[in-house]
């Protein structure tokens, strides 16, 4: 900005009016606002400067280069150099610094550009930045850049005699692909001077060639006939989709190059060294051959190194729920181009198909996956072996074909849950395979506790009559009759003195013998070997306890494991009456015969004449579903629960009842241990007790712990009988806690008054519903 004075202005030190400077009052003030206003724009201009970091290649070789490009706009103040430190393994080779116009004319506003050349010593992934630029008196800071350094190739091959700055190669990996067989198209950009931008890039195009995106370049330093040059790499995943010959097109790369040496007549003046030089590749040809004759059935062109696996979401379900099946192809192949297997069968519907890809990166060979899923619903139940189509491909590493034929998948189709669902009469399988006996007794824990505890007294019994046990408390007695008797000369006397300090220890009147054996010792004169040896035996002998009587306590293990088998028989499972045996299989019979709501009524007698097994209670829950009844079949598997644990087909029928929505709030207070494995716990717990003896401790503990076992069963039991259940026959408003119940949902039933029940939800949710939407678990039909 300039002023320019004229003649009778102010003068701007002293403030003094010059000669003839008439209104010089109001020009001053009209430049001091006009000063206050383009201080305020600067500062507003430096405040909206904004600063940019970017990498020319965010993947770089080790040995190789990138630019690190910041640009500072909007900013008219000064603009100070970035700074930023480089992380280890990363060095700046160069720098350089220009301004840039953004408007045609050369008037716009002004780009300050900072160029930064980075190479990598070492492979790893770096954070470059943040970079901090001051302009005028604010600092103003870019995001973190991400760089990864690779290991770099060593060569890379190119005609002998290459010239030009640069050169574009292009080739197919396989050169000589099958048909449908993944390739990579490789295009490489060879420098051999330096550029002063991105050069703009044209791919190849790819007739005959399914192509896929390309993946993100990739620089690094190589050797050409002992000169390095830095190579710039662009793959893409392509599969050839004919066979014959098919031409790749020619790439093309628009350069800006910086001038070498070669290049300096084309520089001019002070100017930027700038030559635009455009190249292009070679068309290439490649030749496509033929897959070989004699594909298996179910090849449709899928190649590649790919494992074929088949499974289904769940291996149960009812009519009216659908099981998902899925195809899942992973590896190396042309995965893109692979189309799904026909899926049919007269005993299922198929609906739509869905895919899922997860392929490897852009412009890598790695592994990739495709997942091919179809919604299938069983038409009828039982046993529903699904069908699997046979999958074949062609492995061009084995030149040969391959397929994979799976076992037909094999799920179990219940009934449907509520009335009016697609199903047959089909006899449900579990049933079959686990017939009732209803009168059938199980093992009776307390009884097998008391038997292995007898079995664990025998044990100790008998191991009390070994030799070894016996002779335990007479050892020392035997020792010392064995070193009297056997010893002679110098060592029998020596014997004797201390046999016969051993016996005036235990209490015997020995002190006239001991002198003897002293004297005769010590005296020097000839001693009575005999006569002493003689004395000591009889003293020694008369101290021996007597021997245990052994037959009496072998007698009485034998007495205790003679009654803990009977035990165990008495009060072990047994078959039960065959009469309500052959009306239970009369029932089932009537139900396969396409008759169930008789063979209900006939289930039903069964269970009101006292026998509740499990497997009755599941056959009346079928039942019951069977005539869109949910409420009452939750009713039944409720007491089905109470008469016994883990039994199959009540296990079967329960999870279809839940898959319908019933049995919620079923607190399943008991322990899923069947009365077999608390009476084996027990037996074995008691059992172990007479190999622990005599060590009281644990053998005590072993026998606590049998008796435990066998009481903490029928515990369980009567504590379960003791709470009143209820299940909810169809959806009802829980009066006094605004909550719905829905219909097979378990409650709580607190008490009983007028045809009404107060019931208990969970959750603190209590309230007052009508007795007749109440199934009671405690009442039997």
């Amino acid at each position: 900005m300039s002023w320019s004075v004229s003649r009778g202005s102010a003068c701007t030190r002293c403030g003094r009016r010059a000669p003839g400077a008439g209104g010089t009052g109001a020009a001053l003030r009209r430049a001091w606002m006009i000063a206050c206003a383009g201080l305020m724009v600067s500062v507003a201009v430096v405040h909206a400067a904004e600063i940019g970091a970017s990498l020319a290649r965010t993947t770089i070789g080790v040995g190789g280069a990138t630019t690190l490009t910041v640009v500072v706009r909007g900013a008219t103040g000064s603009v100070a150099d970035p700074v930023f430190v480089p992380p280890p393994g990363i060095e700046i080779l160069g720098s350089g610094r220009f301004q840039n116009f953004t408007g045609g004319d050369g008037h716009g506003p002004v780009e300050t550009v900072f160029r930064f050349e980075l190479s990598a010593n070492a492979t790893g992934r770096y954070a470059i930045g943040p970079v901090s630029v001051r302009v005028g008196n604010e600092i103003f800071r870019s995001a973190v850049l991400s760089l990864e350094a690779t290991a770099a190739e060593a060569r890379i091959a190119g005609s002998r005699g290459s010239s030009g700055p640069a050169s574009l190669l292009v080739d197919v990996i396989p050169a000589t692909p099958l048909v449908g067989e993944p390739c990579v198209l490789r295009v490489r950009l060879v420098l051999r001077v330096s550029l002063a931008e991105d050069p703009q890039y044209t791919p190849p195009a790819t007739p005959g060639f399914w192509a896929d995106q390309p993946g993100p370049p990739q620089a690094y330093y190589a050797d050409e006939h002992g000169e390095r040059v830095l190579v710039t790499e662009t793959r893409t995943r392509v599969y050839p989709l004919s066979t014959g010959a098919a031409t790749v097109g020619a790439a093309e790369a628009t350069l800006e190059l910086t001038g070498a040496e070669r290049d300096a007549q084309a520089w001019s003046g002070d100017r930027v060294p700038r030559r635009e030089v455009t190249i292009r590749s070679q068309p290439l040809r490649v030749r496509v051959g033929e897959l070989p004759a004699g594909a298996p059935a179910g090849f449709a062109g899928a190649v590649g190194d790919l494992s074929v696996t088949w499974t289904a979401d769940r291996a149960r379900t009812s009519a009216d729920v659908p099981v998902t099946l899925s195809l899942d192809l992973r590896g190396v192949g042309n995965l893109p181009l692979i189309h799904p297997p026909a899926l049919a069968g007269s005993d299922i519907e198929v609906f739509a198909s869905t895919v899922e890809d997860s392929f490897a990166p852009a412009g890598s060979n790695g592994a990739g996956r495709r997942r091919f899923q179809w919604t299938v619903l069983p038409r009828r139940v039982g046993g529903l072996r699904l069908p699997v189509p046979t999958f074949a491909w062609f492995d061009p590493a084995s030149r040969d074909y391959r397929w994979a034929k799976s076992e037909a998948m094999v799920i179990d189709v219940g009934p449907a849950v509520y009335a009016g669902t697609h199903e047959d009469d089909e006899w449900p399988m579990t049933f079959a395979q686990h017939p009732v006996d209803p009168d059938a007794r199980t093992a009776r824990p307390w009884a097998w506790s008391i038997a292995g505890i007898a079995l664990g007294w025998a044990a100790a019994l008998w191991r009390s009559t070994s030799r070894r046990r016996a002779t335990a408390g007479r050892g020392q007695t035997l020792e010392w009759l064995r070193a009297v008797g056997r010893a002679k000369g110098p060592d029998f006397w020596r014997a004797a003195e201390a046999s016969s300090a051993w016996l005036a220890q235990r209490g015997e009147p020995v002190e006239t013998l001991r002198r003897h054996i002293l004297t005769s010792r010590y005296s020097g004169t000839t001693p009575n070997e005999g006569w002493t040896r003689r004395q000591l035996v009889d003293r020694i002998t008369a101290t021996l306890p007597p021997m245990p009587a052994r037959g009496a306590r072998r007698a009485g293990a034998a007495a205790l494991v003679a009654v803990a088998i009977i035990g165990c028989l008495a009060f072990g499972p047994r078959p039960g009456d065959g009469r309500a045996r052959a009306a239970a299989e009369t029932a089932d019979q009537t139900a396969r015969a396409g008759d169930p709501e008789k063979a209900r009524a006939q289930w039903s007698a069964v269970w009101r004449e006292g026998a509740h097994p499990p497997g009755l209670a599941a056959r009346l829950a079928w039942a019951e579903t069977r005539v869109g009844s949910p409420g009452t079949a939750a009713a039944w598997v409720v007491r089905g629960e109470r008469a016994g644990v883990r039994d199959p087909s009540l296990g079967w029928i329960a999870g279809r009842v839940r898959e319908g929505g019933g049995l919620v709030g079923d607190p399943a207070p008991r322990w899923p241990v069947r009365p077999i494995e608390w009476a084996a716990a027990a037996l074995l717990l008691g059992a172990l007790a007479g190999p622990l003896w005599p060590r009281r401790a644990p053998a005590l503990a072993a026998v606590i712990l049998s008796l435990a076992a066998g009481a903490i069963g029928p515990i369980q039991q009567r504590l379960d009988a003791g709470i009143d259940r209820g299940v909810v026959k169809e959806s009802v408003v829980l009066e006094g806690a605004g909550l719905d119940l829905q219909g097979g949902q378990v409650v709580r039933l607190l008490e009983q008054r007028a045809g009404r029940a107060r019931v208990d939800a969970g959750g603190g949710a209590r309230g007052w519903v009508a007795d007749s939407v109440i199934d009671i678990v405690r009442r039997a039909p």
